[in-house]
C-alpha cells in the first residue's frame, strides 16, 4: 500500500476521480442560480405584481432544482460505487494474506475486514470531489454576495471564521483520541481471539480494555458535540447579523428586500458546505491516522 493516504487514493481510483471531478464541476455552479432567482422574484415579479414574470421565474427555478437534484443523484451514486469498490479491494487483500504474513494478527485482520476497510473506502470516494464541491459552492456564493451587496456579504463571511478556528483547535485532540481508540479496539479483538482462558483474569483484562474504550469514546464525542453546538450558535448569529445589517440598509433605501431574502438563503447554503468542509477536515485527520494503521498492517 502507498505510504501516503492520497497516494493510495490516486493509485486505486485515479480514473474514477477524474470522472467524478468533471461531474462535480457541473453541480456547484447551479447553487448560485436559486439565489439570483429569489432576488429577481421578490424585487421584480412580486414588487411589480408581474404574474407572468413570476410564473416564468418560478418555472426556471423548478428546472434548476430538478437539474441540480439529478446531477447530485448521479454524483452520489458514483461516490458509493467507488467506496464499495475500494472496500472490496481491501477485504480481498486482507483475506488473501496468510495468518502470519506481514505480521498481521487475527485481531487486526478482523478489525480491517469489518469496519476499517469501509471507512477507508468511503473516504477514498469523497477525498477529492467533496472538498472540490463544497469549496466551489462557498467561494461562488461568497463572491456573489460581495458583488451584489459588499457590506452584508462581508458580515456573512466574517461569521464563518469562528467555526473554522474552533475546529482547528479541537481536531488535534480528536486525532489523538481516535488513534488511541483504534489501538485499544485492536488490542481487545486480538486478546479475545488469542486468549483461550476462561477465568477471572481474562475477564478482568477484557473489562479494563472495554472501560478504556468507553472513556476514549466519551471524551471524543463530548468534544465533537461541543464543537458542533458552538458552530450552530455562530450560524444563528450570522443569520441575525445579515437580517439586522440588511434591514438597516433597506430602511435607509440603500439595498433591496430581495437582496436580504437571497442573502439569508445564501448564508444558509454557504454554512452547510462550510460544515461539510470542516467535517471533511476532521475525517481527513482521523483517516490519516486510520490509514496509517492499516498500511502498517500490510507493511
Amino acid at each position: 500500500m502507498s505510504p501516503s493516504l492520497y497516494g493510495y487514493v490516486l493509485k486505486v481510483s485515479r480514473e474514477q476521480q477524474i470522472r467524478l471531478g468533471l461531474l462535480t464541476l457541473l453541480v456547484f455552479p447551479l447553487s448560485l442560480m436559486p439565489l439570483e432567482l429569489q432576488r429577481r422574484i421578490v424585487n421584480y415579479a412580486v414588487a411589480h405584481s408581474a404574474v407572468e414574470q413570476l410564473l416564468a421565474l418560478g418555472g426556471l427555478y423548478l428546472a434548476v432544482l430538478l437539474l441540480q437534484s439529478g446531477l447530485k443523484f448521479l454524483r452520489d451514486a458514483y461516490i458509493h460505487r467507488i467506496a464499495e469498490g475500494v472496500t472490496r479491494l481491501l477485504r480481498r487483500k486482507i483475506i488473501r494474506r496468510e495468518p502470519l504474513d506481514g505480521g498481521i494478527d487475527e485481531g487486526t485482520k478482523q478489525a480491517i475486514l469489518s469496519a476499517e476497510s469501509e471507512k477507508v473506502g468511503g473516504f477514498v470516494a469523497e477525498s477529492i470531489s467533496l472538498p472540490m464541491l463544497q469549496a466551489g459552492t462557498v467561494l461562488s456564493i461568497a463572491a456573489y454576495m460581495l458583488i451584489i451587496e459588499p457590506l452584508v456579504g462581508l458580515v456573512a463571511i466574517v461569521f464563518l471564521a469562528p467555526s473554522v478556528i474552533a475546529v482547528g483547535l479541537a481536531q488535534p485532540v480528536l486525532n489523538r483520541l481516535s488513534r488511541s481508540k483504534i489501538t485499544v479496539v485492536r488490542t481487545l479483538s486480538g486478546s479475545v481471539l488469542r486468549d483461550s482462558r476462561n477465568d477471572a483474569a481474562k475477564a478482568a483484562d477484557s473489562d479494563a480494555l472495554v472501560e478504556q474504550i468507553y472513556d476514549l469514546r466519551l471524551r471524543f464525542v463530548n468534544l465533537k458535540v461541543a464543537t458542533k453546538s458552538f458552530n450552530q450558535l455562530v450560524t444563528g448569529l450570522g443569520l441575525l447579523s445579515i437580517l439586522l445589517v440588511g434591514g438597516w440598509l433597506a430602511i435607509q433605501d440603500r439595498t433591496e428586500i430581495g437582496i436580504i431574502v437571497a442573502f439569508m438563503s445564501g448564508y444558509e447554503r454557504m454554512t452547510s458546505p462550510v460544515r461539510d468542509l470542516l467535517n471533511f477536515y476532521r475525517r481527513l485527520s482521523t483517516m490519516r491516522v486510520q490509514y496509517g494503521l492499516v498500511a502498517d498492517a500490510f507493511a
